[in-house]
């Protein structure tokens, strides 16, 4: 029997507990002895998508996902967002998506519909409710504690 292919995306910058545990949920979600593959948004992609430069570059942060227990391979999207190639290319059985992501997991059902691919859509949910569970909070934090500190 072929192990189901766990499909999850994100730009993983500032790796942080939030992300761990996304990553976990998403392999759960596959069921026992499921495969992760982690897409990381390319710099490209995390600047037009959240407007500002990620800290880490898309290599580095490649590198630090793949390193996480749960993840099989992590790959580097591709230079132009497009879903359905992705999806064509590694024949996901289930596409994870973060609990803030509604525009992902709606256009990613919309796309499954669309052209008729078997995979499953699943949301993971937000994990605690800490004032550090993503990395524009970590960035805000420490933009916070340089303005305290005194050179």
């Amino acid at each position: 029997m072929r192990r189901k292919v766990v499909l999850a995306t994100g730009a993983f910058d500032l790796l942080h507990y939030g992300h761990l545990k996304f990553l976990e949920e998403s392999k759960r979600a596959g069921g026992p002895g499921a495969r992760l593959l982690v897409v990381i948004a390319r710099d490209r992609t995390v600047r037009s998508r959240k407007g500002s430069n990620p800290i880490l570059p898309e290599d580095q942060r490649r590198v630090l996902v793949e390193a996480l227990k749960p993840v099989e391979k992590a790959l580097l999207g591709f230079e132009d967002l497009n879903l359905e190639d992705v999806i064509r290319r590694l024949r996901p059985d289930v596409i994870a998506v973060g609990y803030d992501q509604r525009d992902i997991y709606e256009a990613v059902q919309n796309l499954i519909r669309e052209k008729g691919f078997k995979a499953k859509v699943v949301r993971i949910g937000r994990f605690g409710s800490d004032d550090l569970d993503s990395s524009s909070k970590i960035k805000r934090r420490v933009m916070e504690n340089l303005g305290r500190s005194s050179p």
